[in-house]
């Protein structure tokens, strides 16, 4: 009889270490696809950060730009064009 206990006893010790294994396995896969999506997400920050940087940059020399267009115009009203 304590045979028969004892086998019952591996069997369930073994389904649990599988039970076990895969819980791991699916934990895994979770933590992986957290950091595939952080690490998409800090990609994506760096690109936003440097379009911005761009776009003041942008926005600046436009400005600049166009200060210069009207000072030229104000020359060629001066001169009578």
């Amino acid at each position: 009889m304590t045979d028969n206990k004892e086998e019952r006893d591996v069997v369930d010790l073994t389904f649990l270490i599988e039970q076990h294994k895969k819980e791991i396995w699916k934990y895994k896969m979770k933590e992986s696809e957290w950091t595939k999506t952080q690490n998409q997400f800090e990609g994506s920050k760096r690109i936003i950060e440097e379009l911005s940087g761009q776009v003041t940059d942008l926005r600046r020399d436009n400005k600049y730009l166009t200060q210069q267009l009207d000072d030229y115009r104000e020359q060629l009203r001066k001169v009578g064009f």
